[in-house]
């Protein structure tokens, strides 16, 4: 067997790419929140756990968030032409377990901070919530980006924002110097 062959095998032998890609992608570091929004035609609230998150500009300000179509808050996020991403903190841990786990839906918007902006739904006291209002859409795969011009930010200045790796919650720390 010469070498290209022995390559050959070897890629065969590997998981699918999509496979390694989400290993490779579960250990980098992204950071995370709840994004909410709402359905237009019942008023509900809707949202998801989310680390698809990322800024894309300051002029015009805007954030880009990437949605699964198959995903259940999808169709009611893109209806609204709205959404708020609540970044957490790690005393507000517990309002991702609701959107993260099925099994916890019934929990959403349950807890006492949950508030109300127009028809958007977002965290009190935490970290960041930044409302959009969704200025283009790209479809690629399975996901849409969804990217929002910023209308309003309301932050507390704290620094002790959550991010997700390695499969967990976790905060980023700076080296030790």
């Amino acid at each position: 067997m010469n070498d290209a062959q022995a390559a050959a095998n070897r890629m065969l032998e590997q998981p699918a790419l999509d496979a390694r890609l989400k290993q490779v992608l579960r250990h980098l570091p992204a950071p995370v929140g709840v994004v909410t929004s709402f359905d237009p035609e019942s008023g509900d609230p809707v949202g998801l756990a989310m680390s698809a998150i990322m800024p894309v500009s300051l002029e015009p300000c805007s954030m880009a968030i990437a949605v699964n179509r198959s995903g259940s808050s999808h169709d009611a996020l893109v209806r609204s032409g709205e959404f708020c991403i609540n970044l957490l903190d790690s005393e507000r841990h517990g309002h991702m377990e609701p959107f993260a786990r099925p099994e916890a839906r019934a929990l959403r918007f349950t807890q006492p901070e949950w508030q109300r902006r127009g028809h958007v739904w977002f965290i009190e006291g935490a970290p960041a919530n930044i409302f959009c209002h969704i200025r283009e859409r790209v479809s690629y795969g399975t996901h849409d980006l969804l990217i929002g011009d910023v209308d309003e930010l309301v932050a507390t200045g704290g620094e002790d924002i959550l991010g997700w790796a390695n499969g967990r919650l976790g905060r980023l720390a700076p080296l030790a110097a």
